[in-house]
């Protein structure tokens, strides 16, 4: 489910910017078929590329994969100097907060992982960085342990998603 909202989303927010796909390959540096891969639902992006479309059209990770409904606004987000290099520390804040997450609900790797409907051995891939969850299991994460996917990918420093919600709208 979540993992077809993202492309029509995706699309929506780049037209209603005024930009080609070409002209966000070039600012973005992704390969211009990438682009329309993801928005035609044939490919999905990393947590990395996630993120940089997020930052890029001052969204939300969690409007753009179908989690929540309002697409969140830039000055809700962490401030960009504290973030840079964000993509680097995004991608190395994912596995700690995945972590954190699970810690704070005390659950074991093992119950987790039955909560989220994934392998354990999977889960533990994703709190030592091993591995990435694409779309549908990025949004299972936010719902299961009740945190917004902008606090799991370093952009935003609220992790629950009311106070998100009640931020951005």
């Amino acid at each position: 489910m979540y993992s077809e909202v993202f492309p029509s989303r995706l699309k929506g927010v780049r037209e209603s910017h005024g930009f080609t796909q070409l002209e966000v390959s070039k600012e973005l540096n992704i390969n211009n078929a990438s682009i329309s891969h993801y928005e035609k639902g044939i490919r999905q992006p990393d947590i990395e590329t996630l993120s940089q479309f997020a930052d890029f059209y001052g969204a939300s990770v969690d409007w753009l994969i179908g989690v929540r409904a309002f697409p969140g606004k830039r000055e809700h987000f962490l401030d960009p100097e504290s973030k840079w290099d964000g993509m680097k520390i995004r991608s190395t804040n994912f596995p700690t907060k995945m972590k954190i997450a699970r810690t704070d609900m005390r659950l074991s790797q093992i119950k987790a992982a039955a909560g989220l409907k994934i392998p354990q051995s999977t889960l533990a891939k994703y709190e030592l960085g091993k591995l990435q969850p694409n779309l549908e299991v990025l949004a299972r994460i936010t719902i299961f342990y009740n945190v917004s996917a902008d606090w799991l990918l370093g952009i935003s420093d609220v992790s629950s998603p009311l106070l998100y919600e009640q931020r951005v709208v």
